[in-house]
């Protein structure tokens, strides 16, 4: 019994844990959440892009 209650309070908090995980890297946009931004070449073309509009007027 006691060894179920130990297993079910660490599965529900890795549930709480990820989503709390999800929700961080959505709001922080497509690309700076994903975990190979920093090499991804799809995420240059991305930043390159924003950056010429917003340099543009």
């Amino acid at each position: 019994m006691f060894i179920s209650i130990i297993l079910g309070a660490i599965i529900f908090g890795y549930a709480i844990f990820t989503l709390y995980r999800f929700v961080k890297r959505s709001k922080m946009g497509k690309c700076a959440g994903c975990s190979l931004s920093k090499n991804c070449s799809a995420a240059c073309s991305i930043q390159k892009q924003s950056r010429s509009f917003s340099t543009e007027k």
